[in-house]
């Protein structure tokens, strides 16, 4: 190949459309931020801004730094499926109560104000403030690997919490690792449901809300395992710095069943309703 050749090659490479995998999902990968996604807008930098409807995968892992968002989904009904990838930003956090880390800074992995979006099957890792934050409506999360994030803020509003995982309204967290995150593991600040997640060693509160929060693994956190949910069912409450499980003071919307504490340092529960089957340190109540 001549130098002439060469260089033409390169040039229309630099330009080059994002690539489609053969389902025609869009891929996105670390040099997806040279030319953005089509039609969406880039500065050649991150974040990878996704602004339009469809189906989108990774096709490598995203490396940010702790001030930099990796993907900002800014349109309605997006699937992101993370491939086995993730998006890993700087921050090592020690699993260990205090949680501390090695770096703090701005950076959200997966951030969203949209409604009926998806993100799957990946590892949000070592971001700079929090790993995934979704405030819109019909949030759905599904095996997902999230922690090492390392944002502490106890006077930030909900649009700007840091932590594992913040959603808002109606969404759904499912299959989910969360630990070793500086703040609480998982937010959730609506109605949303979260099963069978294993939520372990961070600083905050393991659970923060949910509409109804059920066979989740809730362990070794720093402050209460589960606290401001509508509905506790059938979870494991274990080692929480804080109670296993706690609700506002004469809240009559706050209720648990079935679950079993063992060894949170204030107790088993602080207020809320008992709707019975429950069991801590082995004494059913």
């Amino acid at each position: 190949m001549s130098r002439f050749t060469t260089c033409v090659f390169l040039s229309l490479l630099a330009f080059a459309p994002a690539a489609l995998a053969v389902d025609g999902t869009v891929l996105i990968n670390q040099s997806t931020i040279t030319n953005g996604l089509p039609n969406c807008p880039t500065g050649g930098h991150f974040p990878v801004v996704i602004c339009q409807a469809g189906s989108y995968r990774l096709s490598g892992n995203l490396t940010v730094d702790a001030n930099a968002d990796a993907i900002h989904i800014t349109a309605d009904n997006v699937t992101l499926d993370l491939n086995g990838y993730g998006v890993l930003g700087p921050a090592t956090c020690v699993q260990n109560l205090p949680v501390t880390c090695s770096t703090t800074g701005t950076g959200v992995g997966i951030l969203s104000d949209n409604n009926n979006i998806s993100v799957s099957n990946g590892a949000i890792n070592g971001m700079g403030f929090a790993g995934v934050r979704m405030l819109g409506s019909g949030t759905r999360l599904d095996s997902l690997r999230v922690a090492n994030n390392a944002g502490v803020c106890p006077s930030c509003t909900i649009g700007g919490q840091p932590g594992g995982i913040i959603i808002d309204q109606d969404g759904i967290i499912s299959n989910c690792t969360v630990t070793s995150n500086a703040s609480d593991g998982i937010d959730a600040f609506g109605t949303g449901t979260l099963h069978l997640n294993a939520v372990s060693w961070n600083g905050g509160f393991g659970i923060f809300g949910g509409g109804v929060d059920s066979n989740n693994s809730v362990e070794f956190n720093g402050q209460d395992g589960i606290t401001n949910a509508v509905l506790a069912v059938n979870n494991s409450i274990v080692a929480n710095q804080g109670f296993g499980f706690s609700c506002p003071s004469g809240s009559a919307n706050c209720g648990f069943e079935g679950n079993m504490f063992f060894l949170n340092n204030l107790g088993a529960v602080k207020n809320g309703t008992s709707m019975g089957h429950n069991s801590s340190n082995g004494v059913v109540f």
